[in-house]
């Protein structure tokens, strides 16, 4: 059976994601000459998303968290790449890039909860 989709949950939950995404290159592109430094990332808010809704595999430890609700969206050290000797280092077109996808998401959430909004009004109106 489908699950009823909460709009305003979803929205709530990507704007938390957001918010993550931002703190997490705004640290990595602070530190970006600081030694000994390890990027942050934060999972992708798809497989955040798959999670709650049940439909994730797991194929590595760090997809799944076990944690309360908001820990799904905290910024995890870079785990190094195995066919690399070198610790994992930041890149500034890199990090502007996820900073871009950030705030595309953050505008389209706004914009839809805009509009449901309005529909949710005219309908009350009605």
């Amino acid at each position: 059976s489908m699950q009823s989709v909460n709009l305003f949950e979803l929205a709530s939950q990507q704007s938390k994601w957001v918010a993550a995404t931002q703190k997490a290159v705004a640290t990595n592109i602070a530190n970006v000459n600081s030694t000994g430094f390890t990027p942050v990332d934060v999972t992708p808010f798809k497989e955040v998303l798959g999670k709650s809704a049940g439909s994730m595999n797991v194929t590595h430890s760090n997809h799944i968290s076990t944690s309360p609700e908001g820990e799904a969206y905290q910024a995890v050290e870079r785990q190094r790449d195995p066919s690399s000797s070198e610790d994992p280092k930041v890149s500034i077109p890199d990090e502007l890039i996820k900073a871009s996808s950030a705030r595309r998401a953050y505008e389209l959430n706004t914009a839809i909860v805009k509009s449901f909004h309005r529909m949710i009004l005219m309908t009350t109106r009605s």
